[in-house]
C-alpha cells in the first residue's frame, strides 16, 4: 500500500485546463477595433470612415434598414468590398453580441 501511495505522489498531474478570458467591454472593443474608422461617435466621420463610405450609425435610416443579424455578419465576416476586417477569430460570440448592442446603441443617442 505504501508502494502505491509513493507511486501516486510521483505521479505527473496535467496541468489545470486554462481558463477562458472574460469577455471585453465592448466600449473596450470599440476604441481598439473600430474608432479609426468609425469615430468613438459611431458617426463614421473619420478620415478612413469618410474614405471608405462606412456609414453613419446614429442615422435613423440606418438603424430602421438595418438588422440584428446584419450587424452581427458584418462583425463575424467582415465587409470586403468596404475593406472591413473579418472579427469572427478575433472575438468571442459573447463580445459580438456585446458590440451589436454598441452599435444599436448609438441610434439611441
Amino acid at each position: 500500500m505504501i508502494a502505491i501511495a509513493v507511486l501516486l505522489a510521483q505521479a505527473i498531474t496535467p496541468p489545470p485546463a486554462p481558463v477562458p478570458a472574460p469577455p471585453r467591454p465592448a466600449e473596450e472593443i470599440w476604441m481598439q477595433k473600430c474608432k479609426l474608422c468609425h469615430g468613438e461617435d459611431g458617426r463614421s466621420r473619420t478620415v478612413k470612415g469618410r474614405k471608405l463610405k462606412a456609414p453613419d450609425f446614429t442615422g435613423q435610416k440606418w438603424q430602421t434598414h438595418t438588422d440584428d443579424r446584419e450587424i452581427v455578419e458584418a462583425i463575424e465576416n467582415g465587409i470586403p468590398k468596404r475593406e472591413m476586417p473579418a472579427f469572427k477569430d478575433k472575438l468571442t460570440p459573447e463580445e459580438i453580441q456585446s458590440l451589436k448592442a454598441f452599435v444599436r446603441a448609438f441610434g439611441r443617442k
